[in-house]
């Protein structure tokens, strides 16, 4: 591996000074890699605006063509990624594992979706600031999919299904209900608190439950019941197409 030619060099900091370490492997397509790359210190910040301060000492990426894992990997400090994965909402999503995934790391596989539905909904968050998309239409879209039905998030049937459309659409469908229930000010404030709360540790479902009903003040229980254990999907929630 090589240090990526041109911006960022390998230890170009964030604009909060935080190193930003990259390599692609010799050979790469850098001209597809490179712009990109050099907005890792960007969108780092961007991420700690909405998540809280970056839990690492470092950031960056490494991208190789010669690995054809078919998706990125959410390694920490640096997320891998086959060049073909190499895009702003993937590499958007696997930063935003550095706080929700690998900072706080799931209890056990069922938890699997506070990994994913977290990063997940960071991609509706870049949407609704840069695409002119709200999230609201971002679940509407997940809510239409009939994948995302598929399992309840929080109850997987089994290891095999983890990285299947309900862990990742469908969680981030529960986050959004939440905004919706509790509003962006205290949502905002359990996104940048739940993974400063339980940095460097494990925590599960029931984990997280609790810690967003007593930090917000608010009984979620309707949320849980329908959007992150039912079996079914409902109603179309009033406010779906909003943010």
């Amino acid at each position: 591996m090589i240090p990526a030619p041109g911006p960022p060099a390998p230890d170009s900091p964030s604009p909060a000074g935080l190193p930003v370490r990259t390599a692609v492997r010799e050979g790469a397509a850098t001209r597809q890699t490179a712009p990109l790359l050099a907005r890792i210190p960007e969108l780092t910040a961007w991420e700690e605006e909405n998540f809280g301060p970056y839990p690492f000492s470092s950031t960056g990426a490494i991208v190789d063509p010669a690995v054809d894992t078919g998706y990125a990997l959410e390694t920490q400090t640096r997320p891998f990624f086959p060049v073909g994965t190499f895009d702003t909402a993937t590499l958007v999503h696997e930063l935003a594992h550095q706080w929700y995934g690998d900072s706080v790391s799931p209890k056990s596989w069922r938890d699997m979706w506070l990994n994913e539905g977290f990063a997940t909904y960071a991609e509706w968050l870049y949407d609704e600031d840069f695409g002119d998309k709200p999230a609201g239409e971002s679940f509407q879209e997940a809510f239409e999919d009939d994948a995302a039905w598929e399992f309840p998030p929080a109850e997987p049937p089994g290891p095999e299904v983890l990285s299947e459309t309900p862990v990742y659409r469908r969680g981030a469908m529960v986050l959004h209900q939440v905004r919706e229930a509790v509003g962006d000010e205290a949502f905002f404030r359990l996104l940048k608190g739940w993974p400063a709360d339980h940095r460097g540790g494990n925590a599960s479902t029931e984990d997280f439950t609790r810690y967003a009903e007593r930090t917000t003040g608010k009984d979620l229980s309707a949320v849980w019941e329908v959007w992150l254990y039912g079996d079914e999907r409902p109603e179309e929630p009033d406010g779906a197409d909003g943010s």
